[in-house]
């Protein structure tokens, strides 16, 4: 797996799980919701479309399962459909990486899957100006269900994240009240790391709606902006 591929895969759970302790404040992941997000690189053009389509959502014994239809398309207009299932048990997120994977043996399709766990990334209730944010750390394991131990892959911290202020943020027509945020991150795999920073703006029952990415010099990589949503 690619490191870039790695490093976008944990800022989509950090910037898209709103994780609390009570799987049930997990927002915008409710049954019927469609979320459309646009990739833009350092130069503003679009590299990629990615749309979501929450199949689902049921609580068992205290256990949160998502079932997401999801469809991206680059700017070739390639498209790659999957199917999604995520997991939450008491704040963690588990992420079913079965259609992901190829194995010899069929009977293995339902056992590995790819695991984040760790403090993920919270939003209080109260927010305003110039308030400082818990840090999050965030591992990722290959993990079996069969009780095998599990292998760690890499890890990320978010760290010295803050309110900067609140703003707005529009999806079309629609306008929302959003509180822009900064944040610092380190990526860790093996020897290698990778530290750079963020912004993103936060709206309240929405989630993430942008995301700016930046290198340790402060230069920009990527853009990821929510360009539509339906209920």
């Amino acid at each position: 797996m690619k490191i870039k591929l790695l490093i976008v895969l944990f800022l989509c759970f950090n910037t898209q799980f709103v994780v609390s302790q009570n799987c049930e404040d997990i927002s915008p992941y409710k049954q019927g919701t469609s979320l459309e997000y646009t990739n833009y690189n350092k130069k503003g053009k679009v590299t990629s479309v990615e749309n979501y389509y929450v199949k689902s959502v049921s609580n068992t014994s205290g256990e949160l399962v998502i079932s997401i239809e999801s469809k991206i398309e680059d700017k070739k207009k390639k498209e790659v459909a999957k199917q999604q299932t995520l997991r939450c048990v008491d704040g963690n997120f588990y992420v079913d990486m079965s259609d992901y994977l190829t194995h010899q043996n069929e009977d293995q399709k339902s056992t590995l899957e790819i695991k984040a766990e760790g403090d993920f990334v919270e939003f209080p209730s109260h927010l305003n100006e110039g308030l400082a944010l818990e840090d999050g750390n965030l591992d990722l394991k290959l993990a079996g269900s069969d009780g095998a131990s599990d292998l760690s892959l890499a890890n990320m911290k978010i760290l010295n994240r803050k309110v900067l202020k609140e703003t707005s943020f529009s999806v079309g027509a629609e306008q929302f009240d959003a509180y822009k945020m900064s944040f610092d991150y380190v990526f860790s795999m093996g020897f290698i790391k990778v530290r750079g920073s963020g912004i993103e703006w936060y709206v309240k029952g929405v989630g993430i709606v942008k995301t700016e990415s930046y290198n340790k010099k402060g230069k920009l990589r990527w853009t990821r902006t929510l360009t539509n949503i339906k209920y």
